[in-house]
């Protein structure tokens, strides 16, 4: 048992000078960012920023291998997938299918529940949820 601890213990510290570039916080210009009103920003801000725009927060724990492994790839493919520091980029029909997806997704999987262990903060309240649907709906119908 205590060579399995020793050789786990090594391959621990061995993983850490594994170079790991995590995204930075990329700086945009404010007319490419979404605009909403401050209530739903601050939503967004407190639950979905972190993976789905240029303004990550990265804490402590995330330059330690293997979990800057998984934050990397979750914040690259957060960023792929949908960036609300770009939003002014996407033509209205993106934007439509965005506005579309993100209540399914609030009422499903998102934030992700391994996001959420850590931070509790970014769970959405019912209250939260209605709020985005709404904000989402009236959105898309001013894209229409």
């Amino acid at each position: 048992m205590k060579k399995l601890t020793l050789i786990a213990l090594l391959i621990f510290i061995g993983i850490q000078f594994v170079p790991m570039d995590v995204p930075a916080d990329i700086p945009t210009k404010a007319e490419k960012e979404l605009q909403a009103p401050d209530a739903v920003m601050s939503v967004l801000k407190r639950a979905c920023f972190d993976c789905h725009s240029n303004h990550t927060t990265f804490p402590w724990y995330s330059s330690i291998a293997p979990v800057s492994w998984f934050t990397k790839h979750h914040v690259e493919e957060g960023r792929e997938h949908m960036n609300f520091s770009t939003w002014a980029e996407y033509d209205d029909e993106k934007k439509l299918k965005f506005l579309d997806k993100i209540p399914k997704a609030i009422k499903s999987k998102m934030p992700l529940p391994s996001y959420l262990l850590i931070h509790k903060e970014a769970k959405l309240s019912d209250a939260d949820k209605t709020l985005l649907t709404k904000w989402t709906t009236e959105e898309a119908f001013d894209l229409e």
